[in-house]
């Protein structure tokens, strides 16, 4: 029973994956990326729990559990990316977050252990007799941080949510089908969590595990809920719907990028925000939200962002087959070599000697 619901699951969301890969353009591959990610997550962790069923897959079945959370993430990217039509960078936390989950369960394998390994006499939609005999403290932890991922999704979004001066009819479901798949995905964990926990030795626990079965079920199928879903996810425009005070707020940037450019402020090494405000008669708050709605992460960010494209246009003149990097560094507004590396790299995804090497 369990191998044909998950068989016909699968089916079911590789058909999704296809429908959406069929309807991306450059207006929506972005955010349809990660929602494809997002799926292509829950169809492994129903293959594994095949194999799992099967007896085929020698191995814990908590890495389903952990590629819960990594799909979760992935659904974090697209709730931001709908909305800034560019890849979104992940907070520090949620990658501290996974990446603890992930060290936790390393421990756990090699048999270092915090709380005492508890027996599980509840079994939901694939095997998981094992997760409170063994890795009892990576379940706890990770489903708990799944909590807090949610709580910073659904805070984002409601952010989100506040730019927002007008909704069309397609928008308004799509939000309210969204903030309801956040809501069951979130319920299950606790659900998962607090049946293993407090009801491990109530005497209906079939019954339980009946009803964490039923929640899989209609989560991953979610998308299917509404007709038409898939398609009016592909035709959101959200930018097109934002306040236009984000209109005043570019304004302000092309204001003080003009200042910054004409009077090559940035290549002023301990250049700061309080020498903008001086420059250009604006408050910090008004500075720091201009630059935060052009997706920059802070003032420092936006800086070094014209220094790198400083830089590079030093290189494409040739600079560095008189000069080193370390002169680049400094020529470019840098007062660390290091630093400069490191920004130079993030944003161009390559080293300024690969980047030199490749386009000189």
């Amino acid at each position: 029973m369990i191998f044909s619901i998950s068989f016909f699951i699968i089916i079911a969301l590789c058909i999704m994956i296809y429908r959406l890969t069929r309807l991306r353009n450059t207006q929506n591959k972005i955010y349809l990326s990660f929602l494809i990610g997002h799926i292509a997550l829950i169809i492994l962790i129903c293959s594994i729990g095949i194999l799992l069923h099967l007896k085929l897959f020698e191995f814990t079945s908590f890495i389903n559990i952990l590629l819960k959370q990594l799909s979760l993430i992935f659904l974090f990217l697209f709730s931001k990316a709908i909305f800034l039509k560019t890849y979104p960078k992940v907070p520090k936390v949620i990658i501290l977050i996974f990446l603890s989950s992930l060290t936790i369960f390393v421990l756990n394998f090699f048999g270092y252990r915090f709380l005492p390994p508890v027996q599980s006499n509840i079994i939901f939609g694939y095997q998981i007799d094992t997760f409170l005999v063994f890795y009892r403290d990576a379940v706890v932890f990770t489903c708990l941080t799944s909590v807090i991922i949610w709580v910073i999704m659904a805070y984002e979004f409601r952010i989100a949510l506040k730019l927002l001066i007008q909704q069309t009819k397609q928008s308004k479901v799509f939000i309210k089908i969204l903030t309801l798949y956040f809501y069951i995905i979130i319920f299950n964990f606790l659900f998962l969590i607090s049946s293993q926990v407090f009801f491990n030795n109530y005497s209906g626990g079939e019954a339980l595990a009946n009803i964490g079965r039923m929640l899989l079920i209609i989560e991953v199928l979610f998308f299917y809920i509404k007709p038409g879903l898939l398609t009016s996810i592909t035709k959101l425009n959200f930018p097109m719907l934002m306040n236009p005070s984000l209109a005043i707020e570019n304004e302000t940037l092309k204001h003080i990028t003009k200042i910054l450019m004409s009077k090559k402020l940035f290549l002023e090494h301990d250049f700061s925000l309080s020498k903008m405000q001086f420059h250009s008669n604006l408050s910090a708050e008004k500075i720091r939200s201009s630059v935060k709605a052009s997706n920059f992460d802070n003032f420092k960010s936006f800086v070094n962002h014209h220094r790198i494209a400083h830089a590079v246009a030093l290189i494409d003149k040739g600079y560095l087959s008189k000069h080193t990097i370390n002169s680049l560094s400094i020529d470019s507004g840098f007062k660390s070599p290091v630093t400069f590396f490191r920004v130079f790299k993030k944003q161009k995804k390559q080293t300024p000697l690969a980047y030199s090497a490749n386009n000189v």
